[in-house]
Formats: C-alpha cells, sequence, structure tokens
C-alpha cells in the first residue's frame, strides 16, 4: 500500500512539474499569402520600425513569403516568429494574370485603390477578392485574400435584367448604405436606409436602376423594386455598373453587400462576410479612385 501511495505522489507531482512547461505560450507565423523581392539590401526588424532590432540582412533580389502587411511593414517569418520588412525594401511579386489585371488600371489616372473579385470560370459562383492600393508609386496588396459569392448563374459580359448573373467588366463606385449607423472610419458618403427606401429595377419606369425615396406604396408606382432596408444591406456600396447612362433592360440594383453564406450566391451582385464588408468600406477611400474589376481572367482579357 506504500509503494501505491509513493508511486501516486510522484504521479502527481510528475504532472504539476509539465504544467508550466505545457502552459507556454507557443510561438508560430502565419500562413504565407504572397512574396516580395528585395529592391537592395534590407533589414528585417524585430518590429515594425526602423529603430527596431535587426534580425537578419536579406541580399538585392532575394526572394521572402510574406504573411502580409501592417502599415508600411511587411510581415515575414524569421525563427518561427514574426518580423518586418520595410515596405520601401521591396516589391511584391505577382502572377501574369495579376500583372494583366493591374496594367488596366495604367491608363485610368488616379485610380490607387482596386478591389479584384475573379472566378475561375464564367459559371462560377464562388469568387477570391483580393484588395490592391498603390502605394509608393507601385502595387500593394492589402488585407488577406477574401472568399465571395455573385449572380447563382454566374459571370456575363452581356448583362441583361433578371438573368441571375454578375456583370464583367470595372466600375467605379456609388454611395456606401446600410441599415445601420455609419461605420466608424468609413471615408466614403453614407445613406442610411429606411423603409421608404427602394431600387428600381422596373425597366418601364424612368427610375430604373436607380435609388428612390417614396412613402406611398410602391406597388403602385413600380411594377418591380428592390428594398433598401433588409438584413442583407446592413452594410454595402453601391456599384457603378449600367448608370450612366443607363440603359433599360441592361441589369440594375448591382451592390457589394453582406452574403446568406459562401455556397449561397446573390441574384447578380458581389457578397462575401459582413466582417470583410466592414472592412472594404473602412478601406475604400474617394480620394484614391476605387474601382472594382470583375470576371474571370480569360473573359477580362478584352475590358479596357
Amino acid at each position: 500500500m506504500k509503494k501505491m501511495i509513493m508511486a501516486a505522489l510522484i504521479f502527481l507531482f510528475g504532472l504539476q512539474g509539465a504544467t508550466p512547461a505545457q502552459a507556454e505560450t507557443k510561438t508560430g507565423c502565419e500562413a504565407s499569402q504572397f512574396r516580395i523581392v528585395m529592391k537592395a539590401t534590407a533589414d528585417v526588424k524585430e518590429g515594425a520600425s526602423a529603430a527596431s532590432k535587426t534580425l537578419k540582412t536579406y541580399k538585392k533580389n532575394d526572394e521572402v513569403s510574406v504573411s502580409g502587411r501592417t502599415g508600411n511593414w511587411y510581415k515575414v517569418c524569421h525563427a518561427k516568429k514574426t518580423a518586418y520588412i520595410s515596405m520601401t525594401a521591396a516589391k511584391e511579386v505577382f502572377s501574369s494574370e495579376e500583372q494583366a489585371l493591374l496594367k488596366k488600371f495604367d491608363t485610368r489616372k488616379g485610380v490607387n485603390q482596386v478591389v479584384s473579385v475573379t472566378g475561375k470560370s464564367l459559371s462560377d459562383t464562388k469568387v477570391t477578392v483580393i484588395l490592391y492600393e498603390k502605394k509608393s508609386g507601385e502595387w500593394r496588396r492589402f488585407l488577406k485574400k477574401m472568399d465571395g459569392v455573385i449572380g447563382k448563374n454566374g459571370f456575363t459580359v452581356n448583362k441583361k435584367e433578371g438573368d441571375g448573373k454578375s456583370p464583367v467588366g470595372i466600375y467605379s463606385f456609388g454611395t456606401a448604405f446600410g441599415s445601420e449607423t455609419k461605420p466608424d472610419g468609413v471615408k466614403m458618403g453614407y445613406k442610411k436606409t429606411t423603409i421608404y427606401d427602394y431600387w428600381i429595377d422596373d425597366q418601364t419606369s424612368e427610375d430604373y436602376n436607380k435609388w428612390k425615396t417614396y412613402k406611398g406604396n410602391p406597388a403602385s408606382k413600380w411594377k418591380s423594386f428592390e428594398r433598401m432596408n433588409h438584413e442583407l444591406y446592413k452594410y454595402g456600396a453601391v456599384i457603378n455598373y449600367n448608370t450612366n447612362p443607363i440603359i433599360k433592360g441592361k441589369g440594375s440594383a448591382i451592390f457589394l453587400h453582406i452574403w446568406r453564406g459562401e455556397t449561397m450566391p446573390t441574384a447578380g451582385c458581389m457578397a462575401t462576410a459582413e466582417k470583410n464588408v466592414i472592412s472594404l468600406l473602412k478601406w475604400l477611400d474617394p480620394a484614391q479612385k476605387p474601382h472594382i474589376i470583375m470576371g474571370t481572367n480569360q473573359s477580362l482579357k478584352s475590358v479596357k
């Protein structure tokens, strides 16, 4: 019996001795998102500051994987911990498809923010959303890739009213909007929706593809309309498709808004998770002339 008690005590003490080691905070790095190449000799810093301790130095043309960017610093992995490289010391490595996409904005003066929404095929309803911004004269990625959904019938280069498809092309943004109060940090103009706000998709009406506020019975005024005050439009932004000029029958009410879920497409809009929509709205800056480009790499080749 004494031996059994002694063994139990030794076991308990062993567990107690192991607890501190198990409780230690594990260090690690975030998953890599893309690669950068050094424009010259570049220091890896312990913190996101020039005054921070230098951990390593890369040579010109060295490539390294990064997990993202915080301010003007790329986050890299060094000794299994996150470290930092100045944005000005490196340029990002883009695929040939990304290069072709971003080149389309060389002739669009002042466009320094781009929301890329791409699918693998025209019939896909799931898309990848990537944000690009021009910093120090070069395109850089912002945030991480996001999942999104588009129209239930995919993309089209010939959008028609009610076809359940999202239009291929490049478009500017209109106003931000939502049934909730404007989030802090949003720079765009913002319209808080009410029960009297509608987007008109009645092709016989002079109000086609316009936002209208009306306190009467909407069914007596329009044959078809969309209520702007509902859960999917808690936060969103107008995508300026078919707005100047407005061509009846070419499609209406194309927005960026909150999705129902990652497997639930839209009627033609682009949607993503609520947290992503809020991040997007806070990032979009009218002074940078933000645009959205939507389609597949193949379908976008003929888009200018």
